[in-house]
């Protein structure tokens, strides 16, 4: 693996890290009763964070296409600019506007 695969892993944890950090913050802002409505509504989100973990540990456990690194990478960036929206105003997730 190269420097850029390298690059690509730690953008990819960092944003998945943001992301997973920038909900569970997003959630704690709401009265503790719009909690469990909030996290149902943002599964999809959570289940592509799952997605990136599984990619990049595919990707690391000896696949011969690192390609899988670029496809984890662009789901962290765009699952970490889902979760920085949704913190703006998390009220509108549970209002379903």
């Amino acid at each position: 693996m190269t420097d850029l695969h390298y690059f690509l892993a730690l953008l990819t944890v960092g944003a998945g890290l943001y992301a997973g950090f920038t909900l569970r913050h997003a959630a704690r802002r709401l009265h503790y009763r719009d909690r469990p409505i909030f996290w149902r509504k943002v599964v999809p989100l959570v289940a592509a964070l799952v997605v990136m973990v599984g990619l990049l540990v595919i990707a690391f456990t000896g696949t011969p296409f690192p390609g899988l690194l670029w496809v984890a990478a662009g789901l962290a960036v765009l699952e970490a600019g889902a979760a920085w929206y949704i913190d703006l105003e998390p009220q509108k997730i549970v209002r379903g506007r």
